[in-house]
């Protein structure tokens, strides 16, 4: 069975494109117009990862964030924003201290993406070059 991600943004292209590349790669990609509709399926849903952008109306990203453990414990979450009031390394920063394991900056490739999916869920893609000293 492939993995769940519940995939959480207010900016229907965005979360359209990001399910949609999911997909393509074989996740279970599950969408959620703003916070407020991720908070009422998190509990039902029980996904393995959590995508949330940080700026929406009702619901913020954070709120999901911090309501994440309780309602999902074992969900991993993947923060992305492309800044607000501030810019977006501020809330990427704030994010990473509320418990995201993996934080990505809009606008991303493709690629940059699924690295991220993968590094949340804990999939080790990236190889790893040993130099040898002569």
């Amino acid at each position: 069975m492939s993995q769940c991600i519940l995939v959480v943004d207010d900016d229907g292209d965005v979360r359209e494109l990001v399910c949609r590349m999911l997909e393509q790669d074989g996740y279970r990609a599950v969408p959620a117009d703003g916070g407020k509709q991720a908070l009422d399926q998190l509990g039902l849903l029980n996904p393995d990862l959590v995508i949330t952008d940080v700026v929406m109306p009702e619901v913020d990203g954070f709120e999901v964030l911090l309501k994440l453990r309780n309602l999902a414990p074992k969900a991993k979450a993947l923060v992305i924003s492309g800044g607000g009031r501030v810019g977006p390394d501020i809330y990427l920063e704030t994010a990473r201290r509320l418990g995201a394991g993996v934080v990505l900056r809009k606008p991303f490739t493709r690629a940059e993406m699924l690295e991220a999916v993968r590094q949340a869920l804990g999939q080790n893609t990236v190889l790893q070059l040993h130099r040898q000293e002569p």
